[in-house]
């Protein structure tokens, strides 16, 4: 053990001293420890006094240190000893119960219980937030205080479009608030341009019947045309695209061969109405004469 450890140690039992030294009324309670030694050692011993006091007489404890056997009594005979009896009711405040004008002393005290009105409050857990404002109350210390919690009182909220949440705000609420909404169900025909359902303005929707596509209107999914196989200028729709026809127009095709000169006839590319491709008249006599 460390010099200083059995100072502080010797210190402690030092302040120790001088407390009690001070209670007992024998120093000041800043004597150094032999000088606080040398008060004690001055106490007297007194052991067990006793002593006996008629009506109208007094005695005064020796000073020192009495062991607690003894005791002081009144002497039958010596006078009228009319002791009262008295009952007191605890206080926030020390009270000195003494007998009343015409009585010796007193016989006994009966101490009520602590009215209902004073409790225990050192388990008390409450803080300002947590009372109502404007409303006391008493914390565990006793200390009077004051809540800060906010009153709601009755709130409601209809709940729409624009306003689609409600945060509650801190604090008490009577129980009698409501967050609402009312509710509406729409329908929408499809059409080619998107189409964006919206509510009536403070309600809010809750369904949206989409109705079918309507029948001037046909998938062509399975469509295959291209646009060459459509006459030029004629449209179609493809697979959801609109198609404009490239396929020549040829008309009628009529040809006459004559067998010399004109020996064929090349059909271009494109749509034909029909027509006559004929043998000339030289082929027609040649082949008569044969």
């Amino acid at each position: 053990m460390s010099i200083q450890t059995e100072i502080t140690r010797i210190q402690a039992a030092r302040n120790t001293l001088r407390t009690k030294a001070a209670e007992l009324k024998i120093s000041a309670g800043t004597e150094r420890l032999d000088e606080l030694a040398a008060d004690f050692d001055g106490i007297l011993n007194q052991g067990s006094v006793s002593a006996q006091v008629r009506e109208g007489e007094t005695y005064t404890i020796p000073q020192g240190y009495h062991d607690g056997t003894g005791t002081v009594s009144g002497v039958a005979g010596g006078g009228s000893y009319t002791l009262q009896s008295k009952t007191v009711t605890p206080t926030r405040k020390p009270q000195a119960v003494t007998a009343d004008e015409g009585y010796y002393g007193l016989s006994d005290v009966t101490v009520q219980a602590i009215p209902d009105a004073y409790q225990d409050v050192t388990a008390v857990t409450a803080a300002e937030a947590d009372v109502l404002a404007a409303k006391v109350f008493v914390d565990s210390t006793g200390t009077v205080r004051t809540g800060t919690m906010p009153n709601n009182g009755t709130v409601s909220r209809t709940l729409d479009a624009s306003a689609p949440s409600y945060t509650i705000p801190q604090g008490f609420h009577s129980g009698s608030g409501t967050v609402s909404l009312v509710p509406e169900t729409k329908s929408a025909t499809p059409t080619k341009a998107r189409q964006t359902v919206q509510p009536t303005a403070g309600k809010v929707l809750t369904a949206v019947t989409v109705e079918p596509i309507p029948d001037d209107y046909i998938t062509t999914a399975d469509a295959d045309a291209a646009a060459a196989d459509l006459l030029a200028g004629r449209t179609a729709y493809v697979q959801g695209s609109k198609v404009t026809g490239t396929m020549p127009d040829n008309g009628a095709m009529d040809a006459s061969l004559d067998g010399l000169t004109v020996t064929s006839k090349v059909i271009p590319a494109g749509y034909t109405s029909g027509g006559t491709v004929a043998l000339g008249g030289e082929i027609e006599e040649a082949l008569a004469a044969i």
